[in-house]
């Protein structure tokens, strides 16, 4: 039977892929990582990776902060890893913009207080361990990849933009994408049976559906 290793984004954990999890695991052995998103030591996102003990010829199942994190893994276990299937994946720096800008700056200047939830419920580690992963450009890695990757993305993600995955894709040309009209950035939420027949499909070697 063959292996999937499942890595949530930034804030989830162990249930972030409850809506698709008892497919896979009818089909194969499921390993879910769980992330501390609150460390008691600044973390990089080499320490994340660095504590994921990899299945031999395992697929690669991520959202977001984990398509991070599933990036480092395929450039350090070529080997280890057959495909990679990657959900709103972070990693591509933003364009600059004025208001980006000036978000920055105000928030160096200590007006700060209006940041997300996750964000002010971290401890001072945690906050440095998410500025550490946020403002880490994936760019040189992306373009290591040397295993099959599919993107489902979501039209109305606003976290992940569409410029950002054309760039994915340059980067590393063996990645197919399927964009997923109405949904956002939690795709394999949104559309669970979608989600689960795409990445089947693409894991067996056969064709998604269409954008």
């Amino acid at each position: 039977m063959q292996t999937i290793l499942f890595l949530h984004g930034w804030g989830g954990d162990e249930n972030s892929f409850a809506g698709v999890l008892p497919y896979f695991r009818r089909h194969y052995k499921c390993v879910i990582h769980k992330f501390d998103h609150n460390p008691d030591t600044v973390m990089s996102l080499e320490d994340y990776a660095d504590e994921i003990e990899v299945p031999d010829k395992c697929h690669i199942i991520a959202h977001s902060f984990g398509a991070r994190v599933a990036v480092l893994l395929a450039q350090k276990y070529p080997d280890k890893i057959k495909k990679l299937v990657l959900t709103g994946p972070a990693g591509i720096k933003p364009r600059f913009s004025f208001w980006r800008w000036l978000k920055i700056r105000l928030h160096k200047l200590g007006f700060h207080q209006k940041g997300s939830k996750d964000y002010r419920k971290l401890s001072p580690t945690g906050k440095k361990t998410f500025q550490n992963v946020l403002h880490r450009n994936l760019r040189n890695e992306i373009s290591q990849i040397a295993v099959p990757t599919l993107i489902i993305w979501g039209k109305r993600d606003t976290a992940v933009r569409r410029y950002m995955i054309n760039r994915w894709t340059k980067l590393s040309p063996d990645t197919r994408i399927v964009i997923y009209k109405d949904a956002g950035h939690f795709c394999f939420i949104d559309h669970p049976d979608r989600f689960i027949i795409d990445t089947q499909n693409f894991l067996k070697g056969e064709q998604c559906s269409n954008v």
